[in-house]
Formats: C-alpha cells, sequence, structure tokens
C-alpha cells in the first residue's frame, strides 16, 4: 500500500438494506499508520454481509448466487427447481453480468466463469451442488431423454429444508439481487438449449469461438 495507509481486517457495525443493525467481521479495510483513521470501502462491506449470511447457514458465500436462482419462480412454472443443468450454469452468468452491468458485480459472492465448448461454466458448480446435497438442501437426478446413459439432464431441486433455508434468505437479501435474480430465471428459464447459445452468442460475442456445442445436461 502507497503512502501511510496498511491493509487491515476489521470488526464493524453496519445496517442491512432493511437499515437493521448488523456486526460484520473481518472486512477489509486501510488503516493510515500516522493518523490511525480507518477507511473501508463499500463494497467490502457489502461482501462481507453476503459472507455472514452464508456463515449462518454453513454455506459458501457463493452458493447464495445459485440457491436463490432455484427458489425463485419464474412465471407459472414451480419455485425450487431447474430441470437443466445447462439453464443452471447460463442463468448463473446471466446473474453476474446483470450484477457487472449495475456496476455491483463483485459486492456479491459468485462462482468462477470458465470459457468452454458447453458455454461460460461455473468452476465450481458441481462439487458444490454435490457438497449441499450431502447437507439434505438440494436433490440431485438425471433424467433421461435418449437412449445412451449419458443423454440425460440434471433436474436440480430444493428439499423443503433446503427451501426453508433459501426462504430465510430471500427475505434478507438486498433487492438488486433478488430482482436480477427473477429477471434472468424468468428470460432463462424456458429456452431450449439452441435458444440459449444464440443468446449468448449475441449478447457476448466474445463466446462465439469458445461455446459451440450444445449444452444438454
Amino acid at each position: 500500500m502507497e503512502g501511510n495507509w496498511i491493509p487491515i481486517a476489521i470488526d464493524m457495525d453496519s445496517v442491512d438494506w432493511r437499515g437493521n443493525t448488523i456486526h460484520l467481521k473481518d472486512v477489509p479495510a486501510i488503516k493510515n499508520v500516522k493518523t490511525g483513521r480507518i477507511r473501508v470501502y463499500p463494497s467490502d462491506v457489502a461482501t462481507a454481509e453476503f459472507r455472514m449470511l452464508a456463515a449462518q447457514y454453513d454455506l459458501e458465500p457463493r452458493d447464495i448466487a445459485w440457491l436463490m436462482m432455484l427458489f425463485v419462480k419464474p412465471g407459472v412454472f414451480k419455485e425450487g427447481q431447474v430441470h437443466y443443468k445447462y439453464h443452471l450454469n447460463k442463468m448463473l452468468f446471466y446473474q453476474w453480468q446483470k450484477m457487472v452491468h449495475l456496476d455491483i458485480g463483485e459486492t456479491f459472492p459468485h462462482d468462477e466463469f470458465e470459457p468452454a465448448p458447453r458455454g461460460p461454466v461455473p468452476k465450481n458448480l458441481s462439487d458444490d451442488l454435490k457438497r449441499l446435497e450431502k447437507k439434505g438442501m438440494v436433490t440431485l437426478k438425471y433424467k433421461p431423454w435418449g437412449k445412451h446413459p449419458k443423454q440425460a439432464s440434471l433436474l436440480t431441486e430444493l428439499t423443503p429444508f433446503g427451501l426453508s433455508i433459501a426462504e430465510k434468505l430471500w427475505t434478507v437479501l438486498p433487492e438488486p439481487f433478488k430482482e436480477v435474480t427473477l429477471k434472468v430465471k424468468e428470460v432463462i428459464f424456458p429456452l431450449d438449449p439452441e435458444t440459449i447459445r444464440k443468446r449468448v452468442h449475441r449478447d457476448y460475442p466474445e463466446y462465439k469461438e469458445t461455446y459451440v456445442e450444445l449444452d444438454r445436461d
């Protein structure tokens, strides 16, 4: 850190989006070694709030993004589930991109997205799904659509236990995050793989060369 400022971590009181007082731990900050003044960036406070919420339910902070994507109800469809993993992959990608467009993309924890022949893919999602399945929060079932064993799609659904946690998280999360999540699911959830690929190519041309295979998982 240049000058008289050094990086530190502090515990501090803040308020959530409803104005309720919350206590946050290990918030990144900088301290002036001469004056003792401490500065905290709002984005770091927001990230610490997500981290605190996740810890309350023994979750990784990035779990919140896909749990909420499962939870929200897209129009006439049932809440708490996504029928295809490719839908979940692409919805999480759009969720993150929409948050970036609002200039708050780094204020909420999210997975890393990797370019792949089957499109932008969350790096840790497969392992995260299995981890929360062991916790009894989600069920993972492959539904065949062809004769080959690999010709099947993953149905991911919140259990009653998972649904109860998602409902609690939904009541305390910031409105912009919830609005983006719902809007993205309403748009992407009903689409077929071909339409999703065309949409990604149109919205993010940089994926045209790498996203060449249909994602049917």
